[in-house]
Protein backbone atom coordinates (compact mmCIF):
# COMPACT_ATOMS: atom_id res chain seq x y z
CA UNK A 1 0.00 0.00 0.00
CA UNK A 2 1.33 3.34 -0.71
CA UNK A 3 2.13 6.06 2.49
CA UNK A 4 -0.45 8.52 2.74
CA UNK A 5 0.53 11.94 2.95
CA UNK A 6 1.51 13.28 6.21
CA UNK A 7 -1.72 14.40 8.15
CA UNK A 8 -2.47 15.31 11.74
CA UNK A 9 -1.30 12.08 12.59
CA UNK A 10 2.17 12.53 11.39
CA UNK A 11 2.07 16.10 13.06
CA UNK A 12 1.48 14.94 15.61
CA UNK A 13 3.95 12.32 16.05
CA UNK A 14 6.64 14.15 15.02
CA UNK A 15 5.86 16.91 18.23
CA UNK A 16 6.22 13.60 20.66
CA UNK A 17 9.77 12.50 19.34
CA UNK A 18 10.49 15.77 19.76
CA UNK A 19 9.51 16.19 23.17
CA UNK A 20 11.50 12.50 23.85
CA UNK A 21 14.51 14.04 22.42
CA UNK A 22 14.42 16.80 24.27
CA UNK A 23 14.06 14.99 27.80
CA UNK A 24 16.49 12.83 26.49
CA UNK A 25 18.76 16.16 26.56
CA UNK A 26 19.79 16.02 22.98
CA UNK A 27 19.34 18.89 20.29
CA UNK A 28 18.54 18.12 16.88
CA UNK A 29 22.01 17.85 15.94
CA UNK A 30 23.45 16.18 18.54
CA UNK A 31 20.53 13.60 17.93
CA UNK A 32 20.79 13.61 14.22
CA UNK A 33 24.67 12.68 14.80
CA UNK A 34 23.56 9.83 17.59
CA UNK A 35 21.03 8.56 14.94
CA UNK A 36 23.47 8.57 11.77
CA UNK A 37 20.51 10.98 10.14
CA UNK A 38 21.18 13.99 8.19
CA UNK A 39 19.83 17.18 10.44
CA UNK A 40 17.15 17.62 7.94
CA UNK A 41 15.59 14.27 7.65
CA UNK A 42 15.15 14.39 11.65
CA UNK A 43 13.70 18.52 11.58
CA UNK A 44 11.40 16.99 8.65
CA UNK A 45 10.16 13.88 10.79
CA UNK A 46 9.92 16.19 14.06
CA UNK A 47 7.89 18.92 11.79
CA UNK A 48 5.34 16.12 10.67
CA UNK A 49 6.29 17.40 7.29
CA UNK A 50 7.41 13.43 6.19
CA UNK A 51 5.36 10.01 7.59
CA UNK A 52 8.05 8.07 9.35
CA UNK A 53 8.27 4.03 9.48
CA UNK A 54 8.42 2.08 12.65
CA UNK A 55 11.83 1.37 12.28
CA UNK A 56 12.53 5.14 12.23
CA UNK A 57 10.16 5.40 15.29
CA UNK A 58 12.19 2.30 17.09
CA UNK A 59 15.43 3.70 16.30
CA UNK A 60 14.89 7.32 18.31
CA UNK A 61 13.27 5.58 20.50
CA UNK A 62 16.17 3.45 21.15
CA UNK A 63 18.33 6.75 21.19
CA UNK A 64 16.29 8.68 23.09
CA UNK A 65 16.05 5.80 25.84
CA UNK A 66 12.45 5.64 25.65
CA UNK A 67 11.10 2.54 27.07
CA UNK A 68 7.61 0.73 29.03
CA UNK A 69 4.26 1.94 28.21
CA UNK A 70 5.04 5.39 26.23
CA UNK A 71 7.53 3.37 23.57
CA UNK A 72 4.19 1.00 23.25
CA UNK A 73 2.05 3.99 22.89
CA UNK A 74 3.74 5.23 20.42
CA UNK A 75 5.55 2.45 18.16
CA UNK A 76 1.60 2.00 18.08
CA UNK A 77 0.54 5.02 16.90
CA UNK A 78 3.58 4.55 14.02
CA UNK A 79 2.17 1.39 13.20
CA UNK A 80 -1.34 2.72 11.82
CA UNK A 81 -0.06 5.91 10.58
CA UNK A 82 -0.97 4.45 6.88
CA UNK A 83 -4.66 2.91 7.85
CA UNK A 84 -7.64 5.41 6.57
CA UNK A 85 -9.52 7.41 8.83
CA UNK A 86 -13.38 5.77 9.66
CA UNK A 87 -14.28 8.62 7.67
CA UNK A 88 -12.57 7.79 4.19
CA UNK A 89 -13.28 4.21 4.21
CA UNK A 90 -14.51 3.58 0.66
CA UNK A 91 -14.26 7.44 -0.21
CA UNK A 92 -12.24 6.44 -3.47
CA UNK A 93 -12.21 9.73 -5.37
CA UNK A 94 -12.40 11.78 -2.40
CA UNK A 95 -10.64 15.69 -3.19
CA UNK A 96 -7.17 15.31 -1.52
CA UNK A 97 -8.00 18.73 0.20
CA UNK A 98 -11.39 16.91 1.63
CA UNK A 99 -9.41 13.68 2.58
CA UNK A 100 -6.56 16.34 4.25
CA UNK A 101 -9.10 18.35 6.20
CA UNK A 102 -11.11 15.39 7.39
CA UNK A 103 -7.50 13.82 8.84
CA UNK A 104 -6.75 17.01 10.94
CA UNK A 105 -10.90 17.14 12.29
CA UNK A 106 -10.32 13.66 13.33
CA UNK A 107 -7.11 14.46 15.44
CA UNK A 108 -7.68 18.09 16.88
CA UNK A 109 -9.10 18.80 20.00
CA UNK A 110 -10.81 22.08 19.04
CA UNK A 111 -11.92 23.67 16.10
CA UNK A 112 -12.77 27.18 14.80
CA UNK A 113 -14.67 28.12 11.99
CA UNK A 114 -14.57 32.02 10.91
CA UNK A 115 -17.55 31.80 8.15
CA UNK A 116 -18.49 35.37 6.82
CA UNK A 117 -21.22 34.25 3.87
CA UNK A 118 -21.91 30.98 4.01
CA UNK A 119 -22.64 28.25 6.96
CA UNK A 120 -19.71 26.22 7.87
CA UNK A 121 -19.65 22.71 6.26
CA UNK A 122 -19.60 20.96 10.07
CA UNK A 123 -23.16 22.82 9.82
CA UNK A 124 -24.48 22.57 7.30
CA UNK A 125 -27.37 20.58 5.86
CA UNK A 126 -27.04 17.79 3.27
CA UNK A 127 -29.63 20.13 1.37
CA UNK A 128 -28.20 23.04 1.77
CA UNK A 129 -24.66 21.43 1.06
CA UNK A 130 -26.02 19.78 -1.95
CA UNK A 131 -27.85 22.83 -3.38
CA UNK A 132 -24.58 24.97 -2.85
CA UNK A 133 -22.31 23.04 -4.36
CA UNK A 134 -24.49 22.33 -7.35
CA UNK A 135 -25.08 26.08 -7.63
CA UNK A 136 -21.29 25.75 -7.52
CA UNK A 137 -21.33 24.16 -10.69
CA UNK A 138 -20.16 20.54 -9.26
CA UNK A 139 -21.30 17.59 -10.99
CA UNK A 140 -23.80 15.88 -9.76
CA UNK A 141 -22.11 12.73 -9.37
CA UNK A 142 -19.11 14.32 -7.42
CA UNK A 143 -22.01 15.89 -5.21
CA UNK A 144 -23.05 12.79 -3.74
CA UNK A 145 -19.59 11.42 -2.37
CA UNK A 146 -19.02 14.55 -0.98
CA UNK A 147 -22.27 15.05 0.99
CA UNK A 148 -21.07 11.22 2.35
CA UNK A 149 -17.77 12.38 3.43
CA UNK A 150 -19.12 15.46 5.12
CA UNK A 151 -21.83 13.78 7.24
CA UNK A 152 -19.17 11.44 7.83
CA UNK A 153 -17.15 14.66 9.07
CA UNK A 154 -19.73 15.69 10.90
CA UNK A 155 -19.55 13.01 13.38
CA UNK A 156 -16.93 14.35 15.13
CA UNK A 157 -19.43 16.97 17.10
CA UNK A 158 -21.79 14.13 18.66
CA UNK A 159 -18.62 12.51 19.80
CA UNK A 160 -18.01 14.89 22.93
CA UNK A 161 -14.05 14.94 22.08
CA UNK A 162 -13.44 18.01 20.70
CA UNK A 163 -14.41 21.48 21.20
CA UNK A 164 -16.28 23.53 18.14
CA UNK A 165 -16.76 26.92 18.28
CA UNK A 166 -18.53 28.80 14.65
CA UNK A 167 -18.34 32.56 14.28
CA UNK A 168 -20.94 32.96 11.68
CA UNK A 169 -21.40 36.15 9.68
CA UNK A 170 -24.93 37.98 9.97
CA UNK A 171 -25.03 38.03 6.13
CA UNK A 172 -24.42 34.05 5.93
CA UNK A 173 -27.78 34.00 8.08
CA UNK A 174 -30.02 35.72 5.56
CA UNK A 175 -28.43 34.81 1.72
CA UNK A 176 -30.59 32.18 0.36
CA UNK A 177 -28.95 28.80 -0.50
CA UNK A 178 -31.99 26.37 -2.36
CA UNK A 179 -35.44 27.40 -1.39
CA UNK A 180 -36.71 29.21 1.62
CA UNK A 181 -37.76 25.66 2.95
CA UNK A 182 -33.97 24.51 2.43
CA UNK A 183 -32.56 27.80 4.34
CA UNK A 184 -35.04 27.25 7.37
CA UNK A 185 -34.25 23.74 7.95
CA UNK A 186 -30.61 24.94 8.26
CA UNK A 187 -30.98 27.32 10.84
CA UNK A 188 -33.08 25.18 12.95
CA UNK A 189 -30.27 22.50 12.65
CA UNK A 190 -27.36 24.86 13.35
CA UNK A 191 -29.80 25.67 17.07
CA UNK A 192 -30.03 21.89 17.64
CA UNK A 193 -26.06 21.52 17.03
CA UNK A 194 -25.45 24.80 18.57
CA UNK A 195 -27.32 23.51 21.75
CA UNK A 196 -24.40 20.01 22.20
CA UNK A 197 -22.15 21.14 25.46
CA UNK A 198 -18.96 21.08 23.31
CA UNK A 199 -20.43 23.30 20.06
CA UNK A 200 -20.73 26.96 20.74
CA UNK A 201 -22.28 28.74 17.58
CA UNK A 202 -21.63 33.10 17.60
CA UNK A 203 -23.24 35.46 15.03
CA UNK A 204 -20.71 38.71 14.32
CA UNK A 205 -22.82 41.01 13.60
CA UNK A 206 -23.01 43.04 10.45
CA UNK A 207 -22.24 46.46 12.18
CA UNK A 208 -19.01 45.37 14.13
CA UNK A 209 -16.98 47.42 11.07
CA UNK A 210 -14.01 46.71 9.05
CA UNK A 211 -11.76 43.88 10.59
CA UNK A 212 -9.50 41.47 8.51
CA UNK A 213 -11.99 38.54 8.81
CA UNK A 214 -14.24 39.74 5.59
CA UNK A 215 -11.25 38.91 3.44
CA UNK A 216 -12.36 35.68 3.76
CA UNK A 217 -13.38 31.81 5.83
CA UNK A 218 -11.17 29.89 7.13
CA UNK A 219 -10.50 27.32 9.85
CA UNK A 220 -8.34 26.89 12.80
CA UNK A 221 -7.49 23.02 13.94
CA UNK A 222 -5.53 22.61 17.32
CA UNK A 223 -3.93 19.51 18.65
CA UNK A 224 -3.15 17.90 22.06
CA UNK A 225 0.74 17.79 20.78
CA UNK A 226 1.50 19.69 17.70
CA UNK A 227 0.98 23.47 16.45
CA UNK A 228 -2.01 24.53 15.32
CA UNK A 229 -3.28 24.48 11.23
CA UNK A 230 -4.55 26.62 9.95
CA UNK A 231 -6.93 25.90 6.62
CA UNK A 232 -7.68 29.09 4.20
CA UNK A 233 -10.93 28.07 1.59
CA UNK A 234 -10.52 29.07 -2.08
CA UNK A 235 -12.72 28.63 -5.23
CA UNK A 236 -12.21 24.68 -5.18
CA UNK A 237 -9.05 24.10 -3.25
CA UNK A 238 -7.55 25.31 -0.19
CA UNK A 239 -4.09 25.70 1.82
CA UNK A 240 -3.01 24.13 4.90
CA UNK A 241 -0.92 26.53 6.97
CA UNK A 242 1.44 25.20 10.26
CA UNK A 243 4.16 28.38 10.53
CA UNK A 244 3.30 30.53 12.93
CA UNK A 245 4.44 33.10 10.62
CA UNK A 246 1.44 32.15 8.67
CA UNK A 247 -1.34 31.47 11.22
CA UNK A 248 -0.44 34.22 13.50
CA UNK A 249 -2.56 36.58 11.62
CA UNK A 250 -5.44 33.81 11.51
CA UNK A 251 -5.05 32.96 15.30
CA UNK A 252 -5.23 36.50 16.44
CA UNK A 253 -8.37 37.43 14.93
CA UNK A 254 -10.14 34.85 17.03
CA UNK A 255 -10.08 36.94 20.18
CA UNK A 256 -11.41 39.79 18.10
CA UNK A 257 -14.47 37.43 17.08
CA UNK A 258 -15.06 36.34 20.67
CA UNK A 259 -14.92 40.00 21.69
CA UNK A 260 -17.36 41.35 19.25
CA UNK A 261 -19.63 38.59 18.54
CA UNK A 262 -23.22 38.21 20.13
CA UNK A 263 -23.19 35.66 22.88
CA UNK A 264 -24.13 31.75 22.17
CA UNK A 265 -27.67 32.64 23.93
CA UNK A 266 -28.22 36.13 22.02
CA UNK A 267 -26.85 34.02 18.58
CA UNK A 268 -29.53 31.76 19.40
CA UNK A 269 -32.20 34.21 19.34
CA UNK A 270 -31.24 36.04 16.24
CA UNK A 271 -30.86 32.61 14.16
CA UNK A 272 -34.49 31.68 15.63
CA UNK A 273 -36.47 34.64 14.75
CA UNK A 274 -34.51 34.72 11.24
CA UNK A 275 -35.79 31.06 10.72
CA UNK A 276 -39.43 32.40 11.41
CA UNK A 277 -39.09 34.69 8.91
CA UNK A 278 -37.28 32.08 6.39
CA UNK A 279 -40.43 29.87 7.36
CA UNK A 280 -43.09 32.30 6.93
CA UNK A 281 -42.44 32.30 3.21
CA UNK A 282 -42.63 28.59 2.45
CA UNK A 283 -44.86 27.87 -0.09
CA UNK A 284 -46.11 24.39 -1.59
CA UNK A 285 -43.12 25.09 -4.04
CA UNK A 286 -40.63 27.22 -1.74
CA UNK A 287 -39.89 30.81 -3.08
CA UNK A 288 -37.28 31.75 -5.40
CA UNK A 289 -36.50 35.22 -4.09
CA UNK A 290 -37.96 36.79 -0.94
CA UNK A 291 -37.13 40.01 1.23
CA UNK A 292 -35.93 39.48 4.76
Amino acid sequence: MPRKSPGAKARGLGAQLRVCRENAGLNLREAAEALDWDKSTLSRLETGKRNMTVEEVAQMLGVYRVRGDLSREILAIARTMDEPGWWDQGMHGLPKESATLADYESEAIRITNWAPLLIPGLLQTLDYSRAWMLADGIAPSGVELRLTARLRRQHILTTGKVRYVAFIGEPALYTPVGDAAISASQLAAIREIGARPNVAVRVVPTGVGPHRGQLGSFSTLEFHSAPPVVHVELARSGVFMDEDKHTAPYLDLLPYFARVALSETESARLITRIQARWSAHVGPNGLEKIQL
